[in-house]
């Protein structure tokens, strides 16, 4: 999540911006060149729809309502949107809300003759889903998991990253089929390690980072329903309990080196999932599964645990326009009518560009296991 405090304004200040009755929005959009730097501003965006999926393999994705001008090389450059919140004092406390990759859709004309597209547009990992192996890849055993996620990023053509560094390396050489997108194995080797799957900042940033149980973390927002509150209230749970396993168990199998295998059973009495409340093993089992070592195979097993046990509830509700969040954001969440109270991972949002708009977000209860 992005910190409130922004354009020299304290937290406490925008959040009571962000939650008084009438609020006020500015949007503006940069033109950037290939590499990413600023051209111009732009002044013939008509609309903007924003949406962020953590689950996906390209998070971040837009939708533009553009006046086809002729001033947007559509196959080169890239448009970046900003949101700004305006202040009781004037001023603007802004965010960037991504950096786009832009399709090329028809041109249409309306009866008025004013020229129009409608563009798709993706971040940044577009770039290493498009870029493909041209022959078969190979990662030596030995090599550092994170040094491997880099080169392959730094061979697309991206150098701006922040890949959290790990001693991990690979136990035997792995390789690749050619033509293999560079994304699908920047995530296999980032899987090994337990890291969650590569994503990008809404400036533009390529990012790695370990995974953290979201039982682990803070809140990084709260939403409640109180006389301050940007909930709508039309909410949504969705609980499907009846297939999530109790028990799971994974095997690494390499050629040189004897199998190692990891389990973790749900015998948590409070859990209504668990082999103690069902009276029954219900069983995931998986073989061939990529792991740097015992750690990191015993990491993902909890990991893989945790997640299967989170995705069963989800919880999507509307809010005003909140254009702080990020990728996988923790949330506290409050209300009463449904039961709903505690923290929740927040999986998917979108916003349309514009005031008097709402913001959907879909996120999962922290259900224990």
């Amino acid at each position: 999540m992005r910190p409130l405090a922004v354009g020299g304004y304290t937290t406490s200040e925008v959040r009571a911006a962000l939650h008084r009755g009438s609020r006020s929005w500015r949007f503006r959009y940069e033109l950037l060149d290939v590499n990413g730097r600023p051209k111009r501003e732009l002044t013939n965006v008509l609309s903007t729809t924003i949406s962020n999926d953590a689950t996906a393999k390209v998070k971040r994705t837009a939708r533009f309502d553009i006046v086809d001008d002729g001033g947007i090389d559509f196959l080169s450059e890239r448009i970046k949107a900003y949101v700004g919140l305006v202040m009781p004092d004037g001023g603007v406390a802004e965010w960037p809300m991504g950096v786009f990759l832009l399709t090329t859709p028809p041109r249409e004309a309306d009866e008025s003759g004013v020229v129009t597209r409608k563009v798709d547009a993706y971040d940044l990992l577009q770039v290493l889903t498009d870029d493909r192996v041209l022959t078969r890849h190979t990662i030596l055993a030995g090599a550092k998991y994170t040094d491997a996620v880099a080169d392959l990023i730094d061979s697309a053509g991206l150098f701006e990253l922040a890949i959290a560094p790990s001693d991990a390396v690979l136990p035997s050489a792995r390789d690749w089929d050619m033509g293999t997108p560079r994304l699908d194995i920047i995530n296999d080797l980032l899987s090994a390690i337990c890291y969650r799957s590569l994503y990008v900042t809404e400036d533009g940033v390529v990012c790695a980072r370990p995974y953290v149980p979201a039982s682990a973390r803070g809140s990084d927002y709260s939403y409640e329903a109180d006389d301050e509150s940007v909930l709508f209230p039309a909410i949504t749970d969705k609980l499907d309990l009846f297939a999530v396993p109790n028990q799971w168990l994974l095997v690494r199998s390499e050629a040189d080196s004897a199998p190692l295998t990891a389990s973790w059973t749900n015998r948590n009495p409070d859990s209504p999932t668990s082999t103690i409340h069902r009276g029954r093993l219900i069983v995931h089992f998986e073989t061939g599964v990529d792991a740097a070592d015992q750690a990191a195979l015993d990491a993902i097993v909890q990991r893989m645990a945790e997640e299967a046990s989170q995705v069963y509830e989800e919880i999507e509700f509307k809010t005003g326009l909140m254009p702080f969040h990020g990728e996988y954001d923790v949330l506290q969440l409050e209300y009463t009518p449904l039961g709903l109270y505690g923290k929740f991972l927040e999986t998917q949002w979108s916003l349309e560009m514009a005031a008097g708009k709402q913001m959907t977000h879909i996120v999962q209860r922290m259900v224990a296991v």
